[in-house]
């Protein structure tokens, strides 16, 4: 059985690194997030964010918005379908200040 990797997102500009420790395939991105900015949250496996970048390199595995502190709580999970190997990093990438949350990658 492959292992859930669980990590908060401190909010704000901030950059979450997630340290895989052995080769499986990460199938879905689940993000739960207390909407307080417009903002976002990227998955990638860079450790430089592309967030205000329209057409990001293939690093970006995925993205998701934060449409502002109006909506409350955001919950999604965005299928990736991503191959890794032990020690490889995972980063996720946040902007929007007060956008605190947690990554689940399984």
């Amino acid at each position: 059985m492959a292992r859930p990797y669980i990590a908060g997102i401190p909010g704000g500009t901030a950059t979450t690194t997630i340290q895989i420790q052995g080769a499986q395939t990460i199938r879905n991105w689940t993000v739960t997030a207390l909407a307080a900015a417009v903002g976002a949250y990227e998955l990638s496996t860079s450790p430089t964010s592309q967030i205000a970048t329209g057409q990001p390199d293939p690093s970006v595995i995925a993205r998701v918005s934060m449409p502002g502190a109006t909506t409350g709580v955001l919950a999604i999970t965005v299928p990736v379908n991503l191959p890794v190997k032990a020690f490889q990093n995972i980063y996720v990438h946040c902007t929007g200040s007060g956008n605190v949350g947690t990554s689940l990658l399984n």
